[in-house]
């Protein structure tokens, strides 16, 4: 198959960013969550500049004449959304986070909608609707009809959300004559830098110091696989099978956090596991998915036999 490769790449994706879930439950019991947004973008940073220098040339100028957009992405998408995402997993499980998540795309062109005026179809209103009952159904599953007992976590991760939605809107809207290596590593080291300025304020100096091996695995793998390749990995999918095939794949990211939950013996309830269906039922009306898995298994007609005409009697 032509595009294995690209397939196999944008799957490892969605394996790096639904593992990442996990791998922040277990980092912020052991490292505040400032620290931990801080590592994994010290090691998303060190790593992203080393491939711009070895992969990309006159990165110079594109920097200087985007640096207020990427500096407005990096405050949105890396220190926003970290921040809302590391807190916000100190109180939720990685399966709500994961699955509230996997909305972005929906809560992406509701922004873009707003703020851009791209149009939106009835099949992206449909899917929004549905999706937005499944993360409903997660949000309000414990809090016993009451709406003060509502988890912190879940709506600290909706702010994360929205925070990376924002980041895209930026990135169409005023980003210009910029790859997307040099963005994201752009992004990626001034997001750093802010956090990590964060972090000294608020945290101290030992709160990295004598930790368990996992944790420090935990950050390299959220920095290095997580932060670094699963973009790679995506942005290749956008410039070969385009954007709207590689959105695609962005619907496993909350199948392997479910599985990388079991795996560790962290708890996955009925009621997660059935809003979770919901969500990504309306992601995938949302983004056609659906409909082109219906096509591709639908059975196709047989044509008719074509009737022969008998031969006429020369005799």
């Amino acid at each position: 198959m032509r595009n294995g490769l690209i397939y196999l790449e944008l799957t490892c994706s969605a394996l790096f960013w639904g593992l990442t879930f996990n791998a922040a439950k277990l980092t912020v019991g052991a490292v505040p969550p400032m620290t931990t947004a801080a590592l994994r973008f010290l090691v998303a940073a060190g790593l992203m500049l080393v491939l711009l220098l070895s992969m990309e040339r006159n990165w110079g100028p594109r920097v200087r004449r985007n640096w207020l957009a990427f500096l407005a992405m990096a405050v949105a998408g890396v220190v926003g959304f970290n921040t809302f995402f590391f807190f916000g997993m100190q109180y939720t499980s990685p399966t709500n986070g994961a699955l509230i998540m996997a909305t972005n795309p929906l809560v992406t062109a509701l922004i873009a909608a707003l703020f851009l005026g791209e149009p939106i179809s009835h099949n992206h209103k449909v899917g929004t609707a549905i999706s937005f009952v499944g993360v409903a159904i997660l949000i309000l599953s414990g809090a016993s009809h009451r709406l003060s007992q509502v988890n912190i976590g879940d709506l600290l991760v909706i702010g994360g959300n929205v925070s990376m939605a924002l980041y895209s809107v930026l990135n169409k809207r005023f980003v210009k004559e910029s790859s997307p290596l040099i963005t994201t590593a752009a992004t990626t080291i001034a997001g750093a830098v802010i956090l990590w300025s964060v972090a000294r304020t608020m945290d101290p100096p030992t709160a990295v110091t004598a930790l368990p091996w996992q944790t420090y695995a935990a950050i390299l793998f959220m920095g290095a696989f997580g932060s670094v390749l699963a973009y790679i990995f995506w942005n290749r999918g956008i410039r070969a099978i385009g954007v709207a095939d590689t959105a695609i794949f962005f619907h496993l990211v909350p199948v392997f956090t479910v599985l990388g939950s079991f795996v560790l013996g962290q708890t996955v309830t009925l009621t997660q596991i059935g809003a979770g269906m919901v969500v990504i039922f309306g992601v995938m009306i949302s983004s056609g998915a659906l409909k082109k898995l219906l096509t591709a298994i639908a059975p196709r007609p047989v044509a008719a036999p074509a009737e022969i005409t008998p031969a006429s009697d020369q005799s």
